[in-house]
């Protein structure tokens, strides 16, 4: 375990915003990895997609292992906790990795598509199996995405790959619309987004509702019941929810003590995060990261 909890940034041989490679090709490249190691936590600052062609792969992403299989798609945002595993090297498939600023001025911050559900992993599951999506599947576009990329002509390539991701991503975004509540309004969704965008921001300075409703120009009220409406909890119980992610995140992934996780999550004293922890949790700091 780390001093502190590696953090990964997009690192790309080419000068386009997206990396395709192959299962195997991604483990070999990691497997020469030397500044971390790739099958332990750390926390990216990217996006990420592993998509399985052929037999079946797990992958571990904020506390949770998750089982792929033919024709799955596991979504990976930026800064979730992540780590690949050994079995990797017993499947088939593709891996797409993304500029996060690439992605989120062209995506989360666009018009031409609302991803609203789509790595909101606080509302929706990170995985879509082949079942969930019926007759359809991701294989195909995959696969294209990884010839366009290793296209020896360069011409158009950008906009090439652009295009065939747009694809996966409305197939995804379809895939979740499908399978959520439908009543939901798109404005709210949105409203959401942005609030939880301010709270990864913001969480250490503020875990005042209040003020991230001042912040987002909507009442209290209003924030609160679009947070209960999606997350069935309220605002404040978001928020606490949130902050023992990341406490835990640092638990599990980070040799810190309890005080400098304290101050590192935003509390003034250990002694107050301590209280708070338990709480939530019914677990100390220190018994938590003793259970893993």
């Amino acid at each position: 375990m780390t001093n502190s909890l590696p953090k990964i940034a997009f690192k790309s041989s080419s000068k386009l915003d997206v990396e395709v490679m192959t299962l195997s090709d991604t483990y070999a490249k990691l497997s020469s990895i030397e500044d971390h190691n790739p099958f332990a936590a750390h926390k990216i600052e990217f996006y990420f997609i592993v998509v399985v062609t052929k037999g079946s792969y797990s992958h571990y992403v904020d506390f949770q292992f998750y089982n792929l299989s033919e024709g799955s798609v596991l979504f990976i945002a930026k800064n979730q906790v992540h780590h690949f595993t050994e079995s990797m090297k017993n499947a088939e498939g593709v891996c797409i990795i993304l500029n996060g600023h690439f992605f989120e001025q062209n995506y989360f911050s666009s018009k031409n598509i609302n991803l609203n559900r789509l790595y909101n992993y606080h509302l929706e599951s990170p995985i879509i199996h082949q079942e969930d999506i019926g007759e359809d599947n991701f294989i195909g576009v995959a696969h294209k995405l990884y010839y366009e990329y290793n296209f020896p002509n360069s011409f158009l390539k950008h906009d090439m790959l652009h295009a065939l991701l747009h694809v996966l991503l409305l197939k995804a975004e379809r895939a979740k619309e499908t399978k959520s509540i439908s009543t939901i309004k798109a404005d709210w969704l949105n409203k959401f987004s942005t609030f939880k965008n301010m709270l990864q921001n913001d969480y250490v300075t503020t875990r005042n509702s209040r003020e991230y409703a001042s912040k987002l120009f909507i009442s209290y009220k209003f924030l609160n019941d679009i947070v209960k409406k999606l997350t069935g909890k309220t605002v404040k119980a978001f928020i606490d929810d949130f902050v023992i992610v990341e406490i835990k995140r640092y638990l599990v992934s980070t040799s810190l003590s309890i005080k400098e996780i304290s101050y590192k999550t935003g509390f003034e004293e250990p002694a107050n995060m301590i209280k708070f922890f338990k709480k939530n949790t019914e677990l100390t700091p220190l018994q938590f990261r003793k259970t893993l």
